[in-house]
Order: C-alpha cells, then sequence, then structure tokens
C-alpha cells in the first residue's frame, strides 16, 4: 500500500464513494459531517470488554486440550492446597474445593482462553476432583466436594 499508485487508487475510490469533485475537498471533517449520528446507540460493557477476534496461544484446541490447560491452571494447583494444606485455606474464596466463586469471564481471560470456553468446559474439569455445582448461573459457578478435608 506504501506505492504512490496504490495510494491514488485508494484516494481516487474514497473520492467516488463520498461523492466529492477532486481531491482538495477530501478532508476528514468533510467525511465524519456525512457519517450517521447514532445518539441513542448504547455501548454494552461486554461489547467494550471482549475480544471479538481470538488470537490467543490456543487457538485451534480441542476442548480435551483446553480441559488439560484450565485443569493444569486452576484445578490443580487447589487440589494440591486442598490435599495438603487445608487447614489453612480454610475460608470459603480460598479454595475451589470449598466453594470458591469462580467467573468464567475472569478464568478465560487470566488463561488466555478463547471467550466462553470456560463456561463450556469447567464442569467437566471439576467432575475429575468430585467437585459438583453448589450454584451456577449464566456467568459464574460454584462448587461443592463431598471429600473430607485433607484426603
Amino acid at each position: 500500500m506504501g506505492k504512490a499508485a496504490d495510494l491514488k487508487l485508494l484516494f481516487d475510490a474514497l473520492i467516488k464513494q463520498f461523492d466529492f469533485d477532486k481531491i482538495s475537498s477530501f478532508r476528514a471533517t468533510n467525511i465524519t459531517s456525512r457519517i450517521p449520528k447514532y445518539k441513542n446507540v448504547k455501548v454494552v460493557e461486554a461489547d467494550l470488554n471482549e475480544r471479538s477476534f481470538y488470537s490467543g496461544k490456543y487457538s485451534g484446541y480441542t476442548d480435551e486440550e483446553l480441559m488439560e490447560v484450565i485443569d493444569t491452571g486452576l484445578f490443580g494447583p487447589d487440589e494440591a492446597k486442598y490435599a495438603i494444606y487445608s487447614t489453612i485455606h480454610s475460608d470459603r474464596e480460598d479454595l475451589i474445593h470449598n466453594g470458591k466463586l469462580l467467573h468464567f469471564r475472569e478464568i478465560d481471560k487470566n488463561l488466555d482462553l478463547l471467550p466462553g470456553t470456560a463456561q463450556r468446559v469447567l464442569n467437566k474439569v471439576a467432575k475429575r476432583y468430585g467437585l459438583k455445582p453448589l450454584l451456577e448461573t449464566e456467568h459464574l459457578v460454584r462448587y461443592k466436594t463431598n471429600r473430607s478435608k485433607g484426603s
């Protein structure tokens, strides 16, 4: 696009699209004044925070592979703390096994996963550790275990 001929073609196309007579009348203010105003459009928080195009390091991974990523990054370390240090980590929000509230978007973001991955596969990974959803909504989950601490 850096060649002069390419730039000329680009500007010629823009001049035709915006109905200008010549290049001298081609200014940003002339273009923006022709764009319709959207006074009543509300921007939803999800539109501001979500990544519309995912180009993370897990592109193309299967659900089974993503489950391993979640297991290694989230449940594995929690399991070790629960099995060995359960008396130290006794508060509800300390460990997943104690009922820590998990936010799907936060997990996706922290583990650099495609949005929606945690919501889709988290329960399958939790099942490996004998965890069942105590509370589950569109955005979050809280698990319970039937195991005794330290086992």
